[in-house]
């Protein structure tokens, strides 16, 4: 509910909203490069919505097993895995101070190292067979981002070439590799310095012919 109220007000497109027994999943279909506070702002609002849930859910039903299954998947949705909330925080914050691409690869390294952890406590432990399998699905997720990264790259580039985007911020560089979220880019290549739209214009036209 906290991802489709925001989504609504910032007037992002919703494309649906999948309802599960352990919750909801609000999905947009929108561009990769919207500014980054306004991405964040969508991701915020789901856990504070859990929260104000979860508070008046205590005093309407004061029931300890309400509590904690809520607190559970608070928890559970905040981990620093990639495409829980927590992931899709961390992959933000990465992206205020590294390239989109080193921020996908990071969030899916942390990722990666989170999903191992947990499997391996919980094996150790002998936590429930429902937590090791869980977190197993997770770290199947984790893997199906992976092997999209070609994928969210190849899109986010497009998206620069096709669109005009006003970022106020400015970036010199010398590979698309390192263009970042909500900035211009001018890219340095053979000597030449090169707008963004003119670097694409440039690259799109030569893959064309």
């Amino acid at each position: 509910m906290g991802h489709l109220l925001m989504g609504l007000i910032l007037g992002w497109n919703v494309d649906k909203v999948c309802l599960y027994a352990y919750g909801g999943v609000t999905k947009f279909n929108e561009d990769i490069n919207r500014h980054l506070l306004e991405e964040l702002l969508i991701l915020l609002f789901g856990p504070l919505f859990q929260i104000i849930y979860l508070i008046i859910g205590h005093f309407l039903f004061l029931n300890s097993t309400f509590d904690h299954y809520n607190i559970a998947i608070l928890i559970f949705n905040l981990l620093p895995i990639y495409p829980l909330d927590g992931g899709r925080i961390l992959n933000i914050v990465f992206n205020y101070f590294f390239s989109f691409q080193l921020s996908y690869y990071l969030s899916i390294i942390v990722s990666f190292i989170v999903s191992f952890l947990f499997i391996t406590v919980s094996f150790i432990n002998n936590y429930t067979i429902n937590i090791f399998l869980m977190f197993l699905i997770v770290l199947s997720k984790v893997i199906e981002e992976l092997r999209k990264r070609k994928y969210y790259f190849n899109k986010f580039i497009l998206e620069r070439y096709l669109n005009n985007y006003n970022f106020k911020k400015r970036k010199c560089i010398s590979s698309l590799k390192k263009m970042k979220r909500d900035y211009q880019h001018i890219i340095f290549n053979k000597k030449r310095y090169y707008t963004e739209k003119e670097y694409l214009n440039k690259i799109y036209k030569n893959y064309n012919e």
